[in-house]
């Protein structure tokens, strides 16, 4: 349960895949709006592929279950069958039974955990009977399922069971096996229509998309359905409605799948423990491809309108994402990429990246190994606003859980990574009655791209300017060399012009590093020459500029207002205390000239350069006339 100060929330987790498919979504939907119902907060953890195959992309969907803190759940509902890899079930779930959370299995069953079953045999075989029994049929094909499957084998013998109770003799010819799906499908009706045995008068099939795919073969053919044989299929999938003839076929009851699921709940909060078992039977549902119901055009029509409607729609979304690619590729900052990202999402959503995303070092403690301890919000959007930056602890899901759950009652949380790096991951308010997960799922798809991207493009352009820094900047002094001079002066002639005032340029040529040198070796005369550059620098009025232009000589701007006269003080009693202190057997000692001036290109600086060069050249010759 989710506990704070002011609020407590009832909360069921539910870990799957593919919840934009018609068979996870119903019974995603089902739970959660009888959950709603009854007072509880649902936290959905997806991922929009099934887990089946070891390979690195499926390694980064799988982090988001890392993401579940089981300590605000009240009990953990898991598809196994949806997500395809028995490992990361189990190791959910005794996750879960590590926190004392209790775990319902749907469609499956698991050790330790409540298992919601679906008979399918007994509905199934009412389908056979239903055509052999009431339509009289005598010549029954069947178009099976993978060979060797449970649930496939399963229903041939319900197919064979009846055959035999009504004196027909079962014939190896008119049985194939369509895999589940359309292609194999057509082979096996290829072969049925080859045969030499007399043309079936019904052909069943084990699920919905064979029978679709079934009936569009027949019609190519000009076989009519039902006129000229029956067709019928099972499971109940939503592309059945938009077939015609709609299929005689059988389904799970969602609203009482969701029932029975949070009435085991309920109990289990009011101190009853969860069953071991929890049965859901499918219901038949006689319809038009067995002839029982007369095919309605209007109702055709309305079908082939509500497509179309949904084509559109989703059509329009991906133009929608066209324009959310391209224009992600012009942001340059986070800030840029935060705006573009909630103008392209849904209404109530959130980007959360780990807090080392766009950092050239991971950092080692991790949250259940795949996120930050803490995670950053790339984007929120709310209310047609949005915002970014803002860190929070990654046990919270959310910043400002609290009042994300008062105002939202459904989440769904999907995992953001490129192949087996992890991101961070998005959150979405969906509503249970409506929501197009298929939009979110593009959505997500390219954002994993675009950031992607934009982390390369960010350290592209760091390393760029990186780049460029070094190349401004002096190798041995670590001062600006000559490019990085004029590179950088214009800004400082542009802002002292806008403040009405000039500069004062200063040409600084060490003394002596010949005889430094060869007294005393190079190593020496290049620390001579590094002293020089870092006291000038620390000598440089805030926002001033110093440079190496190559050996011993360097160049030096100012704002006039901050004094000739006191920067030359600063740098000769600096020489001063560093002769005192470095007990060299040498000393450091510059000539210097300068001049004052109002420049405003760079040739005008350059002639300030030229004025101050002639002054510290008779500087130096008064130095040399000295000791000589």
């Amino acid at each position: 349960m989710f506990t704070s100060d002011t609020a407590k929330y009832k909360i069921i987790g539910i870990c799957t895949s593919c919840v934009q498919s018609d068979y996870v979504r119903d019974i995603v939907s089902s739970i959660s709006r009888k959950g709603v119902k009854e007072g509880y907060k649902v936290l959905l953890f997806n991922t929009f592929c099934d887990l089946y195959h070891n390979i690195s992309y499926n390694h980064g969907e799988a982090s988001i279950f890392d993401l579940i803190n089981y300590d605000i759940l009240d009990v953990l509902i898991i598809m196994p069958e949806a997500i395809k890899r028995d490992s990361i079930s189990n190791e959910i779930s005794k996750r879960a039974h590590e926190h004392g959370v209790p775990v319902i299995c749907v469609d499956s069953t698991m050790d330790n955990c409540c298992s919601v079953t679906f008979n399918y045999s007994d509905v199934f075989e009412k389908i056979v009977r239903h055509v052999i029994e009431f339509h009289g049929c005598r010549r029954v094909n069947f178009i099976a399922g993978v060979k060797g499957n449970a649930f496939s084998e399963e229903r041939i013998e319900a197919y064979k069971k009846v055959l035999a109770e009504n004196g027909i003799e079962f014939e190896p010819e008119r049985l194939g096996y369509g895999d589940f799906w359309d292609m194999p499908t057509k082979g096996v009706l290829e072969k049925f229509l080859e045969s030499s045995l007399e043309f079936p008068q019904a052909i069943i099939c084990a699920n919905d998309a064979m029978a679709i795919a079934a009936c569009s073969i027949l019609r190519e053919r000009g076989i009519k359905v039902p006129e000229d044989v029956i067709v019928t299929g099972f499971d109940g999938i939503e592309l059945e409605q938009y077939n015609s003839p709609r299929l005689t076929t059988a389904a799970v009851d969602n609203d009482v799948l969701g029932e029975k699921i949070i009435n085991a709940i309920d109990h289990m909060m009011n101190g009853v423990p969860l069953p071991e078992k929890i049965e859901v039977s499918y219901t038949m549902r006689i319809s038009q491809s067995c002839g029982c119901k007369k095919i309605d055009p209007r109702e055709v029509g309305d079908k082939i309108l509500e497509l179309y409607h949904r084509m559109n729609n989703s059509d329009g979304h991906e133009q929608h994402m066209f324009s959310y690619l391209a224009k992600s590729v012009e942001c340059h900052t986070v800030e840029e990429m935060a705006k573009v990202m909630a103008r392209s999402g849904d209404y109530y959503s959130w980007v959360c990246t780990n807090s080392d995303f766009l950092s050239n070092t991971r950092q080692r403690e991790r949250f259940n190994n795949s996120f930050t301890k803490q995670m950053r919000v790339f984007m929120q959007t709310f209310d047609n606003k949005y915002k970014t930056g803002e860190v929070f602890d990654t046990k919270d899901l959310l910043p400002d859980m609290e009042q994300v759950l008062g105002r939202h009652n459904c989440l769904m949380f999907s995992p953001l990574h490129f192949q087996d790096e992890v991101i961070g991951y998005a959150a979405n308010s969906f509503s249970p009655i409506y929501f197009l997960f298929q939009n979110t799922r593009r959505f997500i798809n390219n954002t994993n791209q675009i950031m992607e991207s934009f982390k390369n493009r960010q350290r592209l352009e760091r390393a760029n300017a990186e780049l460029a820094r070094i190349h401004m900047l002096d190798p041995m002094t670590g001062i600006y060399n000559r490019r990085g001079f004029y590179k950088n002066v214009r800004k400082l002639i542009s802002k002292a012009e806008k403040q009405g005032v000039g500069v004062w340029v200063f040409s600084i040529d060490m003394d002596n590093l010949k005889k430094i040198n060869d007294l005393y070796g190079h190593n020496e005369g290049d620390k001579a020459i590094k002293a020089v550059a870092s006291l000038m620098t620390k000598c440089t009025a805030e926002g001033g500029i110093c440079s190496r232009f190559g050996g011993d000589e360097f160049v030096a701007v100012i704002a006039e207002t901050d004094g000739a006269d006191s920067f030359y003080e600063k740098v000769s009693r600096s020489i001063a205390e560093y002769n005192r202190r470095s007990k060299s057997p040498y000393d450091v000692s510059i000539s210097c000239g300068y001049k004052a001036g109002k420049p405003k290109t760079l040739k005008e600086i350059d002639d300030l350069m030229k004025a101050s060069d002639r002054e510290m050249y008779t500087q130096k010759r008064k130095h040399h006339s000295r000791r000589d």
